[in-house]
């Protein structure tokens, strides 16, 4: 499952070799990848859900493999609120438009689809990257209809520890914007037969369940956790449960992407073994083998030890989120 969306996007661009093409027809691909979703069960889904939204940090940044892996993401989002018996479907137009569109009881949903690179430089993003609540309002004032507001779907292992201007943002009643990871809409696919999807618009209360912005990370996700219950009927052991098996397929996702840098890593360093062999002198050889190593790795190195130092605890035994998982609801 880890590298079901990069797999894709690399094999696409490989068939571009030899055509004379420059890029992929997104568009193609992406009616594709819906049909290849239409087969796929509810649990294989659920899988994905989990660990998706996470960019290959081996692509280069704003490359056309990036832009295609991220519309594939939204892809995921549509195909998800399908599932749950929304209706939805992802924007063509880019520029300062929303990602998707869900309606709930015909009331509608402006979605920005959020995927980070795993070795990304900061714990979470910018604020602005994240959520701009102007934006939200401009998108939805193009729908006519009833609205029920925002939603940020974005990679769990990409939130603050503690406190940030998102959540204010986030809990904002004159604009209600929702922040849920993918594996909060995969805990929703999994339970939809336990309870009726479409209360779901209950979440965008924000009169009732912000009636003032939330201060901290703990404040919010509590208020959030408890109507999500309220939503489901499940008791809290339950989701817990969810949630902590959702924090070990997350865990093994980074081991694996940390194992598959190690490896890029080494397939680097021995064809520069190869390059150097060739040069006569010795000694001449081993300083420019050292130099050429540690230069042409140091990349995959920082993604590495950003993936380590902002992604998994102390003790690399879990990601960052198994700490949170308990604080996230209150101590009743």
């Amino acid at each position: 499952m880890v590298y079901n969306l990069e797999n894709l996007v690399n094999s696409e661009f490989e068939k571009l070799k030899g055509t004379g093409l420059q890029t992929v027809d997104t568009e193609k691909v992406t009616l594709d990848f819906f049909k290849m979703l239409k087969k796929i069960s509810d649990k294989e889904f659920i899988n994905i859900l989990i660990t998706s939204g996470y960019i290959p940090d081996l692509y280069v940044a704003d490359s056309k493999e990036e832009t295609l892996f991220t519309k594939l993401c939204e892809a995921l989002e549509v195909d998800w609120a399908s599932r749950m018996g929304f209706e939805a479907n992802a924007v063509t137009q880019k520029s300062s438009y929303e990602d998707v569109v869900i309606k709930i009881n015909n009331k509608i949903i402006v979605s920005d689809t959020k995927s980070f690179r795993l070795g990304r430089s900061q714990q979470a993003p910018n604020v602005k990257d994240f959520v701009k609540p102007e934006d939200y309002s401009k998108w939805a004032n193009r729908h006519s209809g009833q609205k029920l507001g925002g939603l940020v779907v974005y990679p769990q292992l990409h939130e603050w520890s503690r406190k940030s201007d998102a959540h204010a943002y986030c809990s904002d009643k004159k604009n209600p914007i929702l922040m849920l990871p993918y594996h909060y809409l995969a805990y929703f696919l999994e339970r939809k037969d336990k309870f009726n999807p479409k209360s779901l618009e209950k979440l965008w209360d924000y009169e009732k369940i912000f009636p003032e912005k939330a201060d901290s990370r703990n404040d919010y996700w509590q208020k959030i956790n408890n109507v999500i219950l309220e939503i489901t009927g499940d008791e809290k052991k339950e989701f817990k449960k969810f949630l902590n098996l959702a924090e070990t397929k997350l865990y093994e996702f980074v081991e694996e992407r940390l194992k598959n840098l190690e490896y890029q890593k080494n397939i680097k360093i021995k064809k520069i073994e190869f390059e150097i062999s060739s040069i006569p002198d010795s000694e001449l050889r081993d300083k420019f083998l050292k130099y050429r190593q540690e230069i042409e790795t140091q990349y995959i190195v920082t993604f590495q030890e950003r993936i380590q130092n902002f992604r998994l605890t102390k003790n690399k035994e879990s990601t960052t989120y198994s700490k949170f998982i308990d604080s996230s609801f209150d101590k009743s």
